[in-house]
Parts: C-alpha cells; structure tokens; sequence
C-alpha cells in the first residue's frame, strides 16, 4: 500500500517516452529499449500546510494523532519524500501547480515571507499560480514569485500592466532531464478575477487557447514531449489532455483525489475518487493525454519520516504564531454565547455572527453581479464546529481559535431549494434538548439569510414548516419563501459541504462549487476586526415549536451552570 494518497504508474506515451507519474514511491517499471522515462513528482493545493495534520488536513496533528500514526503532511515530511525519489529515480521533475498561498494562520501572519523559504527547501522545477495566490493582490504575490528559485510558468495571464510580474512569468520553460528537452506550460483559471483579487491590470484568457498556442511554439522549437502544468480544476484538465502534444496535465484547483483502483478499501485515506490516476485522455490524432493531480494539502502518510533539519526551520515561526494569537482584533459589547446547550437546540447569537461573517466575507472578496446587491445571503455552519463562548470585552484571536478551532475553509455552492429544506430536515433529525451534552446533535445548523420554523410535534423528516430566503437580485431585501426548484448559492464550511454530519445532500447534490479556501477562523477575525464593536443579538432566524425557552440572563456565566439559562417546555417557540 502506497504511503501517501497515489500510487505508482508507467505508462508509455509516445514510442520515445515512457512516463512514471510519481506520488508514492513503491514501484518503478524497467523502460523497454529506446524508451525514456520520466518520474514526475507533483503537489498542488498545500494552501499554507506548513505543519503536518490530522486525516481533514485542517489542525495540526495531536499527540494522540501522532502515537497512532495519523499525522499527514507538512514540509518536513515533503522534503524527506521528495529527497528519496530523486535519489530513487534518475529522471524526474518535481512540480507545483498552484494554490501554494492561504488556509491556515501561519499564512494569514507570514504569508509572503515564510511561503518561499520552505518552498524552495523542496526544489521545485517549475511552479504554476493558482487562484488563491492572488487573495492579497498582486503586491503581496510577487515577494513570493521573486524569492522562489524555480520558474514560474502561465501562458493565459497577460501582466503587461504589472510589468514587475510580467518580468517573473513565463509562458513556458524547456528542462533537460537527462538527454531530453520536456516543455512546461502554465496555466490559473480564467475565473479568478471573480474567486480573487488580481487587480484590474490583469487579463485572465481562455486557458484552452493559451495552452494550444503554446504547444505550437514549443513543437516549433522541436520539443515533442509537453507538461501543462496549471490550475483550473479537474475538468478544464481533461479537456487539456485532448489537445495533440500534450503528454500530460498535472492539475490543481478542484482537491481531485485519483485513484488507480476501483477497491475503496485499499485507498490510503478517506478521500473518494473522482477518476483514475492518471486519468487517460484520447486525443485527435491518437495520441493520448494523461491527468493527474495530488489532491491537496501536501497529504502524505506518516510513514515517511520528518525531516529533523526542517523541523528545526519551522519551529521559531510556529513559536510566533502562537505568540500572535494573543493580538486584540476587536471588542464585543454583549456575551457571544456557544455554549453545546445553547446553540446545539436553537439560535444563538454567536452562530448568528458566524454566519454573518460568512456572507460578508464572500460580499467583500467576491465579484459581485451589479445587478444583485450580493451574490450570497445563505450560510449555514454546524453548531458543533462553535466550541467556546465569548464574553463581553475585548476579543482575541485566540479567542477565536478556540471558537473555531478545526481550520474549515468557507465554500459556496449553488443547489436547489428542495435540498435546503432536506437540509433544515437534518438539521432537527436528532433534536433532544434534554440530553446530555455529549448527545446534543452538533449537526444543528447555524443560519444566515433564511428564518425556519420547526415543529418537533411531527415526524422526522416532516419538521420543517416554512423557510424564508433573504433575496440577493431585489432593491429592497426582504424574505420570501424558499421555492424548492429554484437555485441558490449558498457559503457553508468544507466539513459540512463534503458530507459531514451526514449533510449528503449539499456533497451530492451541488450544481457548482467554489472552493475559496479562506480558512473560517480568518474570514471571522477579519469581520470581527471590520465591524466592531460587537452587539449580535437574536434575531428569531430559528423558530422551534417543542423547543427550549431562553431566560434572561443571570449573573453568571460559568459552563457547569449552563442549563440555567433556559427552562424546557414542551411547547414554546424560541423568538
């Protein structure tokens, strides 16, 4: 069983060359004579995974995590893997195909400066750009662009309004590998202008065009062996693949894990595959393309070891981000309140401020239709991923932290109305106020943008007796019911959107997905940094008839009294 998420595979392309897509190293094949083989070793997506993770890739690994062998990725084990393949194979490219900025803390203080420094620990051979490497505008890319040593290749980004980045950038590079010339090609997805903030001097083409045209000046100059190396997602990649003179498309973008084996139950992690690896593209003259991508976060098993030198890099900068989570972002002037009693069984008002958060987030880092007021009013987060209150005063990021401590990325989706309610369904499926703690369903939904009203009177399934969406296409915004075949676009965290708390439905039935990857914990402090101070109160979002009714306050806050907030009754609607 391979140790990270990808296994070993030879397959020949043209009758000059035979390429070893390259994750996990357990096997190689021997060239047939006249053959030239290829390893290549690929990342895409690490989004800011400095430190090695748990299995969601979101904390860092606990003690537990690491006495059982459940830490995955990080740098340090990066630079052990990439040394023993090139000290495993003769022929090999090492290659990044974006998304290397944003998804956890360490990027959100040190970004631009810690990135190049463990990135070229690795030695790439050329890197593409990703969506996200633009979040901060180009003025915060190019510190990273001009410090890392490898090339960086795009051919759809015209930057001659940036001539700084337009000095960094290449269409394409020529690298020998043994006594062979291989053409890169790069490529970022022509939506980044509305997935981040490039600026307006620069002009994102049609990534197909691009990598065509660029195929014709590298066969021109006698290459007959063509990587695309780029970001654009899983099914832009495909498309690549067909274009006659491409060999093979190492992607990012879409977190594609590829599997070569249809047994589930050999996959290395929990991932579900969404093709081969690599997927095999016909092309018009019968030549083929191959697919690949690393699925993201620099996922790889803790079989490998850590590297004890890069570890020791790491560590005064881990001690600053721990030192940094002190900083003051902020003031409440009312008691931010999530408690598991509180927001597990009905609205609470940190809940309320989460999700608020969210949407503004998305208003202010998204392009927004002019004719729409914004493009998102819904969010959804799962009460289980509230786990700490705050009380009125000043608000830290630490305090945030613990609020939000599992690292989520915000995403938006757009689905029907009808798995919205089957949502809000869910949502009550398990609802017992009266449990204890540990049994409150931590799948009850946090909302923004709808009201809902429940009667636990009724069956499972049957709860829901109306919603209300806040329109985003009206001059006046103002609630009107959730019509079930109608599409909405909606931001709720990766764990809910992948399937967690048994949220199947946002995972199956999504018409469109856009992965920010603004990490939650981020989007919050910059709103709570935005819009202090604080006064969220509750705004009857939530209405449950069966429910828990909420007292006013007393005078105190202390966790082991949390149930004297509330008196039960087997009929109330909480307001």
């Amino acid at each position: 069983m391979p140790d990270c998420l990808f296994s070993t595979m030879t397959v020949p392309l043209l009758p000059s060359i035979v390429t070893a897509i390259v994750v996990a190293l357990t096997m190689t094949a021997v060239p047939a004579a006249g053959e030239f083989e290829l390893t290549i070793l690929h990342t895409n997506d690490i989004h800011a995974r400095f430190e090695e993770t748990n299995v969601y890739s979101s904390i860092p690994c606990s003690a537990s995590d690491i006495a059982n062998n459940k830490c995955y990725g990080g740098y340090a084990r990066l630079v052990t893997a990439s040394r023993e393949a090139r000290q495993t194979y003769n022929n090999t490219l090492f290659l990044d195909a974006g998304d290397q900025y944003q998804g956890t803390i360490w990027f959100y203080y040190f970004g631009d400066v810690v990135t190049p420094i463990f990135v070229n620990l690795l030695q790439y051979d050329a890197m593409a750009i990703g969506n996200h490497d633009f979040d901060r505008g180009v003025e915060y890319l190019l510190p990273f662009l001009t410090k890392v040593t490898a090339p960086v290749v795009n051919a759809n980004i015209n930057a001659t309004l940036e001539p700084e980045l337009n000095q960094v950038l290449k269409k394409s590079v020529i690298k020998e590998v043994g006594d062979q010339k291989i053409g890169i090609i790069g490529y970022t997805t022509e939506e980044t202008p509305a997935l981040s903030s490039p600026g307006p001097n620069l002009k994102f083409g049609d990534v197909l065009e691009a990598v065509r045209k660029e195929v014709e000046v590298l066969t021109s100059q006698g290459i007959n062996k063509i990587i695309a190396l780029g970001h654009a997602g899983y099914s832009v990649d495909k498309v690549i693949a067909t274009i006659p003179g491409v060999d093979v498309v190492v992607g990012g973008h879409s977190h594609s894990f590829l599997y070569n084996s249809s047994n589930l139950a050999d996959r290395p992690s929990i991932e579900i595959p969404e093709g081969d690896y690599p997927t095999v593209v016909e092309q018009s003259d019968g030549g083929r393309g191959l697919v690949v991508q690393d699925y993201a976060f620099g996922k790889l098993r803790s079989l490998r070891p850590l590297d004890n030198a890069t570890l020791e890099m790491l560590r005064p900068w881990k001690e600053q981000v721990m030192k940094r989570s002190q900083e003051v972002i902020g003031r409440t002037l009312v008691n931010l309140e999530g408690f598991s009693t509180i927001c597990r069984i009905q609205e609470c008002n940190l809940g309320n401020l989460i999700t608020d958060g969210m949407v503004y987030g998305n208003r202010k880092s998204s392009e927004q239709d002019p004719d729409e007021w914004t493009d998102v009013t819904i969010a959804f987060t799962n009460s289980g991923g509230i786990r700490d209150t705050i009380l009125r005063g000043n608000v830290t990021i630490n305090n945030v932290l613990n609020v939000m401590p599992f690292q989520n990325t915000i995403d938006a989706i757009t689905i029907k109305g009808k798995y919205l309610q089957a949502a809000l369904e869910h949502s009550v499926s398990r609802y017992s106020p009266c449990s204890q703690t540990g049994d409150l369903f931590g799948g009850f939904l946090q909302v923004s943008g709808l009201r809902v009203k429940y009667d636990l009177s009724q069956p499972v399934g049957q709860r829901v007796v109306s919603v209300q969406a806040l329109c985003n296409d009206c001059l006046v915004p103002r609630y009107f019911p959730l019509k079930a075949e109608k599409v909405y676009k909606v931001i709720l965290p990766s764990f809910v959107r992948t399937g967690g708390d048994g949220y199947t439905m946002f995972r199956d039935n999504a018409l469109t997905t856009d992965l920010y990857n603004m990490l939650d914990s981020e989007v919050f402090i910059n709103f709570i940094r935005e819009t202090s101070p604080i006064t969220q109160g509750i705004e009857g979002r939530i209405n449950i008839r069966g429910g828990p009714q909420r007292l006013p306050y007393g005078l105190s806050l202390d966790i082991t009294l949390q149930r004297s907030h509330f008196r039960w009754a087997s009929t109330v609607t909480v307001a």
